[in-house]
């Protein structure tokens, strides 16, 4: 199924896996989504520049990469 891009930001938003059809590159993250404004005030900064984030697919899904950053979290607002 064809989605259009809002119902794709929405569907992402709730937690829904989107597929695309095989050949296809995925989409980059939108330079500002839920999960970006999380990490922000999570790190009280508005420039995440310093902070090495995993790639949003892998945040999405791996608990271990999520539970890591919130440590680099913790790290990056003591030294910044």
């Amino acid at each position: 199924m064809s989605w259009s891009p809002g119902q794709r930001q929405l569907l992402e938003a709730m937690g829904y896996t989107l597929y695309r059809p095989a050949g296809q590159e995925p989409p980059a993250p939108p330079p500002e989504g839920p999960l970006l404004r999380a990490l922000r005030r999570a790190a009280r900064r508005d420039d995440l520049a310093g902070l090495p984030l995993p790639a949003w697919e892998q945040l999405r899904a791996d608990g271990a990469a999520k539970r890591a950053l919130w440590h680099r979290l913790r790290a990056f607002r003591r030294t910044h």
